[in-house]
């Protein structure tokens, strides 16, 4: 027959041991959303290469081109039941930051890789002629694109040095609802700022167009943008180098 005190602390020692589990439970830190990752993506009706990044809670999700350019900017169905309006902008501003520092590691890698081939020597009057083999066409017009950005880098550099000394203060741009107000700086987002009043009312379509013409009002936007007949797909080639040899013989051939 059971023993009725045997028992009793048999169960009594039980319990302590869920309370110390309880304690232990109540005393562990709140998990942590897991870290924004930027996806790499296709925009436009081409293979130009962009980034695609959501904030923590997928609230907001930002595409941006290799130029640091908006492609498109899309609001969850029901972001209220995640976020408060409050929140907004700090979820856009993650979103755009996360997406901004891929494109920028992409772009600084891809210049990096492209370096102009070896000059190959000249034929003997009369002899046959060389023709370049494909990997030098490749490179070749890869390295043409590089010193055309580069030109194009430097004189913009020129004249914004020509035009004032001082470097751009920040500036406030804002889309047709007035729902976020951005402000920008050099080229880039540097966070933006809810309408809380505004948005109580909001629709997730309207907010999503607001934020994309803040960033057109503001030159931000790229000419690959969705909402101009452009598109954002998945980049299945994610993880290895493009291989553009069509447009490479044609930037070949346009340098002659």
């Amino acid at each position: 027959m059971t023993d009725p005190v045997a028992l009793a602390n048999t169960l009594d020692a039980g319990l302590e041991a869920l309370r110390d589990i309880s304690a232990r439970l109540d005393r562990a830190p709140a998990p942590q959303p897991p870290p924004t990752v930027a996806e790499p993506v296709l925009v436009g009706t081409g293979r130009t290469r962009g980034f695609r990044a959501s904030d923590r809670t997928g609230v907001v999700a930002i595409t941006l081109d290799e130029d640091l350019k908006l492609v498109e900017a899309t609001v969850l169905d029901h972001w209220k039941s995640r976020v408060e309006p409050a929140l907004l902008g700090q979820a856009l501003t993650e979103a755009y930051l996360s997406a901004l520092d891929a494109a920028v590691q992409a772009r600084s890698e891809r210049l990096a890789s492209e370096t102009p081939p070896a000059a190959a020597p000249a034929g003997d009057a009369g002899g046959p002629v060389v023709f370049p083999t494909l990997d030098e066409v490749v490179a070749a017009a890869r390295a043409s694109r590089e010193r055309n950005e580069n030109e194009l880098l430097r004189q913009q550099r020129q004249r914004a040095s020509a035009a004032s000394a001082e470097p751009e203060s920040p500036r406030e741009v804002s889309g047709s609802f007035g729902y976020l107000t951005l402000r920008v700086q050099g080229g880039a987002m540097l966070s933006a700022t809810p309408n809380v009043s505004a948005l109580a009312n909001a629709g997730p379509a309207n907010v999503q167009e607001d934020i994309e013409a803040a960033f057109g009002n503001a030159g931000l936007k790229s000419p690959h943008a969705a909402s101009e007949s452009g598109s954002v797909r998945p980049d299945r080639a994610a993880g290895r180098e493009f291989d553009d040899e069509e447009d490479a013989w044609q930037g070949f051939h346009g340098n002659d």
